[in-house]
């Protein structure tokens, strides 16, 4: 399978995960720390049925990678809790706009660290990209420094480096076990860090909550591994990283037709629109 179908096929899980997130999981009162044992956990189980089914885990990590691991532990959890954290704090245009930045650090971080040949396009194309998710996703609110946009901004860099970081080690590594460790390394880390979050989960517990964040946590492990796959196959993250991004303006498209979600409808075809040309120019 080519990266281009893998990378369209994650950019759409992603985008419905989007969704997941908007239409399952409303409620407000949970705990950050709580909600990333949970999604990285159950996240990480159906991972690890996925690798023993492709011929089994492959737990073998060389002494080389070890600091990487460690490394990609350390943002793989700040990521998640940082952006649960900015979701409770600011609008979700906001969060968008601001989350999206993630993807202009993975091309840099393409460049600089994983030495892919260096093109003035693909980063004007990624600006590009991010303008156009700006446009779509603007609610007319005053963008502000407070906590909460301090808070997306310092995941949306955390994401990055763990991308960066995972497609270094993919380059000789196993997908499914490395999505094993992705998931399960940040939830013993903050057992270790906050034990206490451990009683928590029982908010989980209800089956429509557990049903929930089932589906999220398996919707976003296909898409991560599908992902890794595409970079697998491509090695070119500086292409993969900018269209990834193109998942906000899948799920504003998606909200459209299933939600019916038809406010602010001019930014949003102009903001497709801008996107597009964007995706030309990086590939």
């Amino acid at each position: 399978m080519s990266w281009q179908l893998l990378t369209a096929l994650s950019v759409l899980l992603f985008s419905l995960n989007g969704l997941f997130h908007r239409v399952l999981m409303k409620e407000e009162s949970s705990d950050p720390i709580a909600q990333t044992i949970a999604f990285y956990g159950l996240g990480g189980l159906f991972a690890f049925v996925v690798a023993i089914f492709r011929g089994g885990f492959h737990y073998q990590i060389s002494i080389d990678q070890i600091p990487f691991f460690v490394l990609f532990t350390a943002f793989g959890t700040l990521a998640p809790v940082f952006g649960f954290k900015a979701l409770k704090l600011i609008g979700a245009s906001e969060n968008s706009i601001l989350s999206s930045t993630t993807r202009l650090w993975v091309v840099l971080g393409a460049f600089i660290i994983l030495h892919e040949p260096f093109s003035l396009a693909k980063i004007i194309g990624t600006i590009v990209i991010l303008v156009g998710i700006g446009f779509a996703q603007w609610q007319k609110e005053k963008l502000a420094i407070n906590k909460g946009a301090i808070f997306a901004l310092i995941a949306a860099l955390s994401y990055a480096i763990t991308e960066i970081i995972a497609f270094y080690i993919l380059r000789n590594f196993d997908v499914p076990s490395f999505s094993v460790y992705s998931c399960i390394l940040p939830v013993i880390l903050l057992l270790i860090i906050k034990p206490k979050s451990i009683s928590k989960l029982s908010f989980y517990f209800p089956p429509r909550r557990a049903l929930n964040i089932g589906l999220v946590s398996i919707n976003d492990t296909i898409s991560t591994m599908l992902l890794f796959l595409a970079y697998q196959v491509g090695h070119n993250a500086a292409q993969i990283g900018p269209l990834m991004a193109t998942q906000t303006i899948i799920s504003v498209i998606l909200a459209i037709v299933i939600l019916k979600e038809r406010d602010n409808m001019f930014n949003k075809i102009i903001g497709a629109t801008i996107v597009v040309f964007g995706i030309i120019l990086v590939v």
